[in-house]
């Protein structure tokens, strides 16, 4: 009888084992396409840095694209870059960028949801910046794209070194318009009113706006990520430095 159940038991066990997926394997053909990134943290010279880009993989360890840069509130705007990447079979791996004119950074990796996200961690000594990258899912943007509400949430710092953070909800109308009503903290203190602008789509899926909240102008450069619903953002005024991630509702 305990032989019977014993071998009911392992058969049982052996069932639930074949009916779990294996674990999924990664390879450099693991990242294809388009990818936007928003790296955030301190750079070797211990100023705050923020950079926004992207880059397009061709599955076999080969990067292109561009970043906007913004250390400690000076600003490099769609700096060409180059790079190359190896991804191992258990989804991790390291990559190297080279913006031109730049330094090459070292990052290393880790990719989730086959494929669509990466986590990376700046592996330069000295360094100490992380961030993610997402998959874009379209190929051509236009204003279109991301017309519709979007909720945003941004964090920074402003020429003075006070910290700033500012959420809100945007509509953009699809051609060339924006309108959103913004809650700001500008080191605890709070203000709040409407945004105005303009902004500009690029067939590649980058972009930009201009706007003015509490008559003052804001602008900043974009990727357009996940088919259009989320936007990655860096700020671009001089002496200002802050990150901004819209989710369209």
């Amino acid at each position: 009888m305990k032989s019977k159940v014993l071998l009911t038991i392992l058969l049982l066990i052996a069932v639930s084992a074949a009916a779990r997926p294996a674990s999924a394997a990664c390879s450099n053909a693991s990242l294809q396409g388009g990818y936007g990134f928003l790296i955030t943290g301190v750079n070797i010279n211990g100023f705050m840095a923020a950079i926004v880009g992207q880059i397009t993989s061709d599955g076999n360890g080969h990067l292109t694209g561009s970043e906007t840069i913004n250390n400690n509130g000076v600003v490099a705007s769609h700096i060409a870059a180059t790079g190359s990447y190896s991804i191992k079979a258990n989804c991790t791996g390291t990559a190297m960028i080279t913006p031109s004119g730049m330094p090459t950074a070292k990052y290393s990796l880790t990719v989730v949801s086959a494929g669509k996200q990466i986590e990376m961690v700046e592996s330069d000594p000295g360094t100490t910046e992380s961030g993610y990258a997402l998959a874009q899912g379209v190929t051509n943007c236009t204003a279109a794209t991301i017309g519709g509400i979007f909720g945003y949430q941004a964090f920074g710092f402003t020429p003075s070194g006070i910290a700033v953070a500012f959420s809100g909800q945007a509509k953009l109308d699809g051609i060339s318009s924006l309108n959103a009503n913004q809650v700001e903290s500008i080191g605890g203190n709070i203000i709040s009113g409407p945004v105005s602008g303009t902004y500009v789509v690029n067939s590649d899926c980058t972009g930009s706006h201009s706007v003015t909240f509490n008559g003052g102008p804001a602008h900043a450069n974009w990727v357009i990520v996940s088919g259009g619903k989320t936007t990655l953002q860096v700020e671009t005024d001089t002496g200002v430095i802050s990150t901004t991630t819209a989710n369209k509702q």
